[in-house]
């Protein structure tokens, strides 16, 4: 499966990513053979700040993509925060840069603790559109309805399966549905597919979270996804920094012989 690898990155993930780079050069080399988009934001540093700032992020073909967006004082788009920001670059920025059938979002705090594969031919099978992790629960709960509301909207959703998710009950946090969605701290997507999501969003998105979006979209298209739990593959998402510098070392020693398999 011809694949590109995404990230992005502002002043807070940038130390993510360069505590858990090592691994990534020392236990996945199969990196190293698909190209790699670094999104940056613009809004923090120009294209000469964030070459500095990346110098660790040593690839053979990578590109780096700044993301400004929003750039303008409209008001459909006050009150968003920088989380909201960098989840929208990964809607509106592979489906213009990517050029490969696939990319892969990998999560800045997303450590690889093993060696080993992490793409099967049979995916190959059935072009799936998306390839990621289950996830149990929707969070905040009114995420749902929000889409439902919106792809009424949209003239390519609007005649198709709505989710309706059930009336939320006071002060509830989550909603669950009796199929399972997706998380996205390291998924596939087929860059024709967020395509199509992208243009359904010319704007700000309908909520703050691209991987409900891309879930959502995909179900009610009844598109092919495959769930695929990474840990399986060497993978794991780890939060916080001291929490995580520990799982580095601890990597790091355990296979202190192993020769890294890639440049840079």
């Amino acid at each position: 499966m011809e694949y590109s690898i995404v990230v992005a990155v502002d002043r807070k993930t940038v130390k993510d990513l360069r505590q858990v780079w090592p691994t990534w050069k020392k236990l996945k080399p199969q990196l190293w053979q698909a190209p790699l988009k670094i999104i940056y934001d613009a809004q923090a540093g120009n294209h000469d700040y964030w070459q500095e700032q990346l110098r660790f992020a040593a690839h053979p073909d990578r590109e780096l993509v700044g993301w400004a967006w929003p750039e303008s004082d409209d008001s459909e788009l006050s009150g968003m925060d920088q989380r909201e920001r960098m989840l929208t670059a990964f809607v509106k920025v592979p489906p213009a840069v990517v050029t490969t059938a696939y990319w892969l979002k990998i999560d800045c705090d997303v450590v690889a603790f093993a060696p080993g594969e992490f793409v099967w031919p049979s995916w190959d099978n059935g072009h799936p559109s998306i390839i990621a992790p289950s996830w149990r629960y929707t969070k905040p709960a009114g995420l749902l309805h929000d889409l439902d509301r919106w792809a009424a909207t949209v003239p390519h959703l609007a005649g198709l399966r709505a989710m309706n998710p059930p009336p939320l009950r006071r002060g509830q946090e989550t909603i669950s549905m009796p199929f399972r969605r997706i998380c996205s701290w390291f998924a596939f997507f087929s860059t024709a597919f967020s395509k199509q999501v992208c243009d359904y969003c010319p704007g700000r998105l309908p909520v703050p979270s691209q991987d409900t979006l891309h879930w959502y979209v995909a179900w009610r298209q009844q598109e092919y996804i495959i769930q695929h739990n990474p840990k399986k593959n060497g993978w794991q998402t780890v939060s916080g920094f001291r929490r995580r510098q520990k799982v580095v070392d601890e990597v790091l020693a355990q296979y202190a012989h192993k020769q890294e398999g890639c440049c840079g």
